[in-house]
Order: structure tokens, then sequence, then C-alpha cells
């Protein structure tokens, strides 16, 4: 179905006519019937207007099928790809608070042994880079597979 013929459809299911849709929308009668016509189509904010006074939503407006009865994977954003990404950036998350407690522990380590001329054993140094940099390594990858 087209836009125009979807908006008509709705706005006589809703009892309107086009001079009170018109007048609810602040835009002319004239406006109305171009639209329902197919000459014009609104803006993306009037739209969403539109959608909200027939009282559905905007994807139902603008939808050639019923978006009710689409199957759940027929939508991108729920879609085990999206799926995938919403975990590796939760794991992500977990890293970085990982990286945060690693990095404020060897702060404290630093300043409770005496600071900057601090005698730490080089195997704690290395330890606390090795790990820092293998978090570090993960992050990386974690956005090369996310794409960002």
């Amino acid at each position: 179905m087209a836009f125009g013929e979807n908006i008509r459809k709705l706005r006589e299911k809703a009892n309107l006519t086009q001079q009170q849709l018109a007048d609810r929308l602040y835009v002319s009668r004239q406006t109305i019937s171009r639209w329902e016509s197919g000459v014009r189509c609104p803006d993306l904010v009037t739209a969403k207007k539109l959608a909200m006074e027939l009282d559905i939503s905007l994807d139902e407006l603008i939808s050639d099928e019923e978006v009710k009865n689409m199957p759940e994977h027929m939508y991108f954003w729920r879609g085990p790809e999206w799926e995938e990404k919403r975990k590796l950036k939760e794991y992500k998350k977990g890293l970085y608070r990982l990286l945060e407690v690693v990095s404020s522990i060897f702060l404290v380590v630093m300043i409770f042994s005496g600071g900057m001329n601090a005698k730490i054993p080089l195997w704690c140094t290395l330890m606390a880079g090795g790990i820092v940099g293998a978090i570090w390594l993960s992050i990386f990858m974690m956005d090369k597979k996310i794409g960002e």
C-alpha cells in the first residue's frame, strides 16, 4: 500500500476529516490532501506527529506491510548480529572496569611503597604491564570485531 493511501486509510479509521487532522497537526487541509494523493510527503517531525495523532507507531505509518505481523528476525536491530555486538560491548565495558582496577592497584602499590623512588620488584612491574597490555589488546580486538 502506498504511503498516501496508508494515511487516508488510517485517518478514516480514526473518523477524522482532512480538515480535522490538519487542525491537529497545524497544517492546511490541502497539505493533508497532497500527502494522501502522493504529491508530497510530510517531513520526519511532522510524520512523527501524524503517527501520534493516528495512535500508531511511525513504523506502522510508513510501512507497506503489517508491522505487527512481521517475524522478529526481520528487525535488523533485534537480529543475531545485533545481539552479538551488544554482548561484545558489555564484555568490553567489563574489560575497561578491569583495566581501572588493575591500574588502581598498581598505583596504590606505588604510593605505599615510597612513590617514584620505590624499589618495586621488576616481576611486579612486568606482571602489571603484561596484564594492562593484554586488556588493551583485548579491547582493540573487540573494537575490530564490533566494527568501531
